[in-house]
Parts: structure tokens; sequence; C-alpha cells
């Protein structure tokens, strides 16, 4: 019998779903888009999203687990219907955390590697019982939309759903304490909040088996009778198909935001850095940036008019070392200052065609993002005494060989490149956790293979050793300059 292995990317711009074989090989990759954020949206995407080969196949043996954005939060009824949300991961509400941030029991979820921000479930669910408790008291369950996919297609909504479980990945943000083990939910959060921790799904490991789907949803989109698995966040996800599964590897992903992971024996507490159970060993030590690829796309897109395909050209004639001094969103990690927004500094006028100004600016910003991605690269080496040689570079902001060159010119190491596919990184926890292979490098071997290895210049790592050397100190200071 074939066997299809799905792994279903649920991002904030579209569903993309990848189809793999038992020895690694990519069968097909379908994708949709999404304008706005609904349950009827994902569904209606996911629908368009499903390859043909895998609805067609009404004989094969589907396994089938679900990523998402992390820090999503929704809330559903007994029947699995959307009462609340979604409310998306970057969609803030300072006026709660300004009430609830000196909590005893916050500054203790942040020693245990959570920290808790405007964005967070918490803050949102504290919020809606305390302005909506009517609607708070009717959901039976605040969950991500990994699980809400996955009880979908398990459930539907003609039944009651009878057991919930979501991953610890999902969980962490809704106030999981993983230096237990196994990690469960931290109480005294929920009990100095006024939350109800029964209205959090059971826990379970990433990958771990849930069972048949079964619903008409299922049948729908091709999938009835797929055995569904535990899925995981986006950032997790990306880290795996970038190479993150050994003690010491470093993969960074770089899209809509940059999401740096280092999967580390030991949580070691720091402000710019909070923690995932990985879930094949150790621990996913990592972050998430403000807007940088979005970033980029808006400037390149409004502000210069044009389509960031069609500016590659140019960078290559703008000389190594003649970029402006851009710096990102500050947000979010590692500062947490929503004064903090982009500034370009240093700026020059010279008598120079269009073609190389635009290419400037465009270059400037990547090189911008680089810095803030080595940033984290150094925080991991000193933090956790690693000896990092080479990093693993993942998402849409790798498809520039440009970009990938400034990147081991600026860590001053070899980029392996693993390209935008994030599907690999769904469905290898569930190979391994439920032995589809006896050996975790087999794994590693056929699912997690780079498309291309950069060697770092040596004349562009001096050159570009200006811009490291006085990068963070330079962004402290612009948020002293927002401040006042």
């Amino acid at each position: 019998m074939k066997q299809f292995f799905i792994g279903i990317d649920l991002g904030t711009g579209g569903i993309k779903v990848e189809v793999y074989n038992i020895d690694g090989d990519t069968l097909a990759v379908g994708k949709s888009s999404i304008s706005r954020q609904s349950a009827d949206e994902w569904f209606k995407a996911l629908k368009e999203a499903i390859p043909d080969i895998v609805k067609r196949c009404t004989d094969c043996e589907k396994h089938v687990s679900v990523t998402s954005t992390s820090g999503t939060v929704l809330g559903v009824d007994i029947y699995g219907n959307i009462l609340y949300g979604p409310s998306m991961y970057y969609e803030r509400d300072e006026k709660a955390f300004e009430e609830v941030k000196n909590l005893p029991s916050i500054a203790k979820l942040g020693k245990k590697g959570v920290k808790v921000d405007p964005t967070s479930p918490l803050v949102k669910m504290y919020r809606l019982k305390k302005d909506r408790p009517d609607l708070y008291n009717k959901i039976r369950w605040f969950i991500s939309p990994t699980t809400f996919m996955l009880y979908s297609l398990l459930y539907g909504f003609e039944n009651p759903w009878e057991e919930v479980y979501t991953d610890y990945t999902n969980a962490l943000k809704f106030g999981l304490d993983i230096t237990c083990k196994p990690p469960k939910w931290f109480e005294e959060v929920f009990h100095e909040l006024g939350l109800d921790v029964e209205k959090l799904p059971k826990l379970a490991a990433v990958g771990e088996y849930i069972g048949v789907a079964r619903s008409r949803f299922s049948e729908e989109v091709g999938l009835k009778g797929a055995h569904l698995y535990q899925g995981l966040t986006d950032g997790n996800a990306a880290a795996i198909a970038g190479g993150a599964v050994d003690i010491g590897d470093v993969s960074i992903y770089t899209g809509s935001t940059t999401v740096p992971k280092a999967v580390v024996e030991n949580i070691q507490e720091h402000p710019a850095l909070y923690y995932h159970v990985h879930p094949i060993r150790g621990y996913l030590a990592g972050s998430a940036s403000g807007f940088t690829g979005a970033f980029l796309s808006w400037f390149v897109e409004k502000v210069l008019g044009l389509n960031l395909d069609s500016v590659a050209e140019y960078l290559e004639k703008i000389p190594p070392g003649t970029e402006y001094l851009v710096f990102p969103y500050g947000d979010r990690a590692p500062h947490y200052d929503s004064l903090l927004t982009p500034a370009i500094l240093d700026l020059k006028i010279y008598e120079e065609p269009r073609e190389i100004v635009v290419g400037r600016f465009v270059k400037s910003i990547m090189l911008g993002i680089t810095l803030l991605e080595n940033y984290y690269v150094e925080l991991f080496e000193k933090l956790f005494n690693l000896r990092v040689e080479n990093v693993h570079v993942t998402g849409g902001g790798t498809k520039s060989r440009t970009w990938n060159k400034i990147r081991a010119a600026v860590y001053g190491k070899k980029v392996s490149v693993y390209g935008e596919m994030v599907g690999s990184g769904i469905v290898v926890p569930f190979l391994i956790r439920n032995r589809f292979y006896t050996s975790v490098e087999e794994v590693k071997q056929r699912f997690i293979k780079p498309v291309e290895v950069v060697e770092p210049d040596p004349v562009w790592i001096e050159i570009y050793r200006k811009y490291r050397e006085v990068f963070a100190s330079k962004w402290l200071k612009l948020r002293e300059v927002y401040r006042t």
C-alpha cells in the first residue's frame, strides 16, 4: 500500500501542503492564499491546496500533521465552533499587559523560559474574561490553529469533541511549564489571572498519535481515514526542516519574521530567549523577531514601487561595505520595546543611477536583518558554550544567493541553505516518535537535506566587520532616541 506523509503548514498568508513518500522524496506541493483569518477561509484554502494525488488515491495510507503560527489563540465551544478569535500572534493588548505584567507568577513563568508580553494568549484570555465574561464562560477550550485544524479533521462539527490534546510547542505561550518532566500547565499563573486551567486541552508530545480522521470535513478535503499526529509551531517545524536536530545545531528561519533556534541541553535564562521542548531531544532555545522580511517586502513594494524579485539583479552591482546601517523592528525579540520601529542610518546622497540607489536600499535592509540574525548566533555561542561552524537557514528569505553570501560573511561561518520547504519539519517528529524509522540519523539523511552550502568569503568578512561590531550597541542607543 502506498504511504503518503503529509505536512500542512497553516501560515499567516496561506496554506502549503507538502506530500512525501517513505524515502523522503517530495511527491507534490500545493498552495493556496488566505485573504482573512477565519475558519471558513482556512478550510477553503486547505481544499484548494491539497494536491490531486492525495485526493485521487483512495487506497493509500495517509499520515498527516499540521503546523501553524505560534501564539495565535482561538476559543471554541464543545462542537469546535469558533466563538473567539482567531487572535493572531502579532495582535497586541498593551492595556491588559500593563495590568498583569508585575504579577509574581508572570515573573516565575519568565524564569521557566516563557516570556509573557502584550501578544501573549494569557493576556488576551485575561482581557476576554474581564470584558466579556458571558463569552468567556461559553468557551470550552482555548486552542491554537494547529489543534483546531487537527481536531476538525478528527471530529468535525457534527458531534461534540470528546477529548482534546495539544502539543507542547503550541501550548508554550498559553502558560506551559517545560521545566517539569513531563511538562504541565503552570497553574499558578492561571489562578493569579483568574483563568480556568480546565479550559485548556490536555498535553501531548509533538508527533504523538491522535486517531483517524473521520469528519465530514476530512472527507471533503480528501483526508478521511488519514492517521493524525500532534503537530507543532511553525518556528519549530522550520527549525527541524532546517537541520536543527542535534545538540549544538543552529537554524534561522527567515520569512515575514526571523526565527532563530538552537538545540541545547539545558535552559539558561535570558531576556531575549524563550524555550520549547525539542520534539526529538533537549530544548530549542529561540526567539521570534518583529517583522523583518515583511518590512523588506513592504519597503520594496510600497516605497520603491517594485517587486522584490525584480530587484535581484541590482544587488550584484552594490559593492559590499557601501550599504546603509539598517535596524529592524525591536517590538518583539530581542528588545520587546513597542517604540522601537525600523530605522535607516548613515544615508548619503550620490549622483548614481536609480537602479544603484534601489539596490543599495534593498541590500542594506538585507544586511540589517542578517546583523539581527548574527546577534543570536553570537548569543547562542556565548550562552551555551557552543562552537557553531555551520548555520542552517530556511524560509523565503534564503532565495537570494547574494543575501546568503552576506550571511556567511557576517556570521563568519558556512551557511547551509534548506530553501522554503518546512513540511519535512512537520512529518519528521511523528516518523521518529512512531518508529517508522529506527534511526534518527537515517531520517535526517532522507528528509533533511540542504539545497546549497555557501562558504564565507574572507574579504567580505573583513568588510562587514565594521557593521557587526557596532550593530548591537547602536541599536540600544536608538531605543533611547525613540523613548525621548
